[in-house]
């Protein structure tokens, strides 16, 4: 099950133009466009009348043309057009959802239209603040989104999975100060004088070892925010007066494709050599490289826990922690949701 009362990511500002972009979410197609003036579109991706594919057929000004038998359908869903045919029913009529454009990326909202409210839209605006530089890009992963969580809320698996680039041995043996707010689960671990990874020395030239951080922020359903950095130990942990600091912000969007897919939304988000072109296609490559290995480890727990017939549970140990309170909100907000509470979340 899924939280429908949610604004999620569904595309790059940059990946959605005047052509019909098709995809899943939450096990529903959708089918999106730009305007010809530029205004997101999202309709469901099933044509009310012999429920083919609209992202099959073809854009005509600003409707969508059904490329099974020419029916076309407006922005709001409409049908305007019928071949060979005046009296167009009214049940013709196709399913509009709800989206907007913030933080370089077009949200949707997938439960009831009237509680759509911009306005929680959750805060990204590292893609798009003075001061940052941000790396993008898009990923899908064999593996339900809440494994997808997992990974993000407990970072230790960075000493064993990520060695090449941001793995060291503090990750792993550092405890975590884990706490919930309200419906965020807030995680915080402080490394202190421990060597720097290698990607943390390739981008930021440390010689010594440093003093690092790690603060992770889960909002419902599945958006999660790492504030990590490092300065050289014994130095100023402020990134804002120290010079020789390094913090990034990593941005993660999950969204739920199908029951055993995710599509991953990310951004790396520097706020040290803004301009340094070079430096940042080193970033990319080796985030990149970071989030593969990530994809690895997850669809291989994917097929495990499918092909696991005797129905044991996944177990937790005190790293766990974070994950464990993400999933009893989550559980808590779809419960609710499907007992007809009516609230908006911020995702």
């Amino acid at each position: 099950m899924y939280l429908k009362n949610s604004w999620y990511v569904a595309a790059s500002a940059e990946e959605l133009g005047r052509g019909l972009l098709g995809r899943w979410i939450c096990d529903e197609p959708l089918v999106m466009y730009r305007k010809e003036d530029g205004t997101p579109v999202a309709l469901e991706d099933r044509c009310p009348h012999r429920k083919f594919a609209l992202s099959k057929g073809e854009l005509v000004g600003d409707e969508v043309q059904c490329g099974y038998h020419g029916m076309k359908f407006d922005c709001s869903g409409v049908c305007t057009f019928v071949p060979g045919q005046d009296n167009i029913p009214p049940r013709l009529k196709a399913r509009v959802y709800p989206i907007a454009e913030k933080h370089r990326w077009i949200w949707v909202w997938m439960g009831e239209p009237s509680e759509a409210d911009e306005d929680l839209i959750p805060d990204y605006h590292w893609n798009d603040a003075p001061g940052w530089a941000p790396i993008m890009g898009y990923l899908t992963f064999g593996a339900n989104y809440q494994l997808v969580v997992d990974n993000l809320l407990d970072l230790t698996h960075e000493t064993y999975v990520h060695q090449a680039t941001i793995g060291n041995q503090a990750v792993a043996h550092t405890p975590m100060d884990t706490r919930v707010d309200g419906e965020n689960v807030l995680i915080e671990r402080l490394m202190i004088d421990c060597d720097p990874p290698p990607l943390f020395k390739r981008a930021r030239g440390f010689t010594t070892n440093i003093d690092r951080w790690q603060r992770i922020r889960f909002n419902p359903p599945a958006h999660i925010t790492i504030d990590a950095g490092g300065v050289p130990t014994g130095t100023e942990m402020d990134t804002a007066t120290n010079p020789e600091s390094m913090n990034w912000m990593v941005l993660n969007a999950l969204t739920p494709e199908r029951a055993d897919s995710t599509h991953y939304f990310w951004s790396v988000s520097r706020c040290f050599s803004q301009d340094d072109e070079e430096l940042g296609e080193m970033i990319r490559k080796q985030i990149i490289n970071t989030f593969e290995e990530d994809r690895d480890i997850l669809e291989t727990q994917q097929e495990l826990i499918d092909s696991d017939q005797s129905g044991r549970p996944l177990l937790t140990v005190n790293c766990d922690a974070g994950n464990a309170a993400a999933r009893k909100i989550m559980d808590g907000l779809i419960k609710a949701e499907a007992g007809g509470a009516s609230a908006g979340h911020s995702g």
